[in-house]
């Protein structure tokens, strides 16, 4: 099975990378495809052959897309229709990364796939409207909800992972 990461150069998509090393991977990073640009995407999904799409792309910085929603909403929600809209076109399967701040945080136990979400701030609703694309356009999907990610790879131009941010604040 063939399977395209895109943002394999982020945290996550990095480490999926690693871990998929043994299969047959096409990791697609920033300098390959813009996800925004629906055409080129297509074009270069098209040329893949993926049976699996994994989208781990996203403009994942929470303060600065409070600041610069427009850039959240094109990336995390345009973004992510473009892509299924590309997996519908080419036939393939959508993995999405998504994230618990589709919630408002208040629940007092585990939040489960059909609570409704809540979002706070530009970020979670972004991504909840990626979400909804995804839904909207694909017959075969998975949506994944993450949460203080953490791993092998450090995000050295996007900030450090959750293990280094607990660290450094330790250390002071």
């Amino acid at each position: 099975m063939r399977i395209a990461i895109i943002g394999a150069d982020g945290q996550l998509g990095s480490d999926l990378v690693r871990v998929f090393r043994e299969e047959d991977i096409v990791p697609l990073t920033e300098r390959d495809i813009d996800i925004t640009e629906g055409n080129r995407l297509k074009t270069v999904l098209s040329s893949v052959s993926a049976h699996l799409i994994i989208n781990t792309a996203a403009f994942s910085n929470v303060p600065l897309c409070e600041t610069e929603p427009e850039k959240a909403f094109r990336i995390n929600a345009v973004g992510a229709r473009n892509v299924a809209i590309a997996a519908r076109e080419t036939k393939s399967s959508l993995l999405y990364i998504s994230t618990d701040y589709v919630f408002n945080g208040r629940k007092k136990t585990p939040y489960l796939e059909d609570d409704i979400p809540s979002p706070l701030n530009a970020y979670g609703i972004s991504k909840l409207a990626g979400e909804y694309y995804v839904r909207y356009i694909l017959d075969r999907y998975f949506i994944v909800r993450t949460s203080g990610l953490y791993g092998i790879h450090k995000c050295i131009t996007k900030g450090a992972n959750f293990v280094d941010k607990m660290l450094a604040y330790k250390d002071g």
